[in-house]
């Protein structure tokens, strides 16, 4: 399995490879820290229970679905400070098509670790044949709006107040690019 290392804007040192059970806990850690901050992801539930995160991570392997860490290291510690995730479309017809999410610990955003986590993760989908990549994002979420423009995602439709959060609608801007 291939890993990459790079170099953040505030000069850390980060590992790029695939996931590893005992990465579990620190990539639930993050994904329940962006729902605490209630803005970037439409659902309102900590997952918490061990057997969730087994069984997302033995449906994820299981699937040949492709999850890429950011791992991060110190003297005494190594922890898992964002993850970008390419599954499978659920048709057939469709298994060129990869569908991308992505996590980032707040400590870490900014810093130039989206655009590598992705553009990582992308090379590696091509590896299971994907040539297509697809995503959703909230409409307000500019920050991540632009990080996919700047890798050359294009817009190509909204799907308007596709969620209710903090009493109000929200649209979904959905996003592709070719990757062949």
């Amino acid at each position: 399995m291939s890993q990459k290392t790079i170099i953040l804007k505030n000069n850390n040192r980060i590992l790029l490879r695939h996931i590893l059970k005992e990465d579990l806990d620190d990539i639930w850690d993050n994904y329940n820290e962006v729902i605490e901050e209630g803005i970037y992801q439409p659902s309102f539930t900590k997952v918490i229970d061990k057997f969730e995160k087994i069984s997302w991570y033995n449906e994820l392997v299981g699937y040949n679905n492709l999850c890429i860490v950011a791992e991060y290291s110190t003297s005494n510690h190594k922890t898992i400070v964002g993850q970008c995730t390419i599954h499978h479309d659920e048709w057939e017809a469709s298994e060129h098509v990869g569908l991308l999410g992505i996590i980032i610990s707040k400590s870490f955003r900014n810093l130039g670790l989206g655009c590598h986590l992705i553009e990582f993760a992308i090379e590696e989908s091509k590896k299971n044949g994907k040539m297509k990549i697809v995503l959703g994002t909230l409409v307000t979420n500019t920050y991540a709006i632009h990080l996919y423009e700047k890798l050359g995602f294009r817009k190509i439709g909204i799907r308007q107040k596709q969620f209710y959060m903090k009493k109000k609608y929200i649209d979904e801007l959905l996003m592709e690019k070719w990757v062949v």
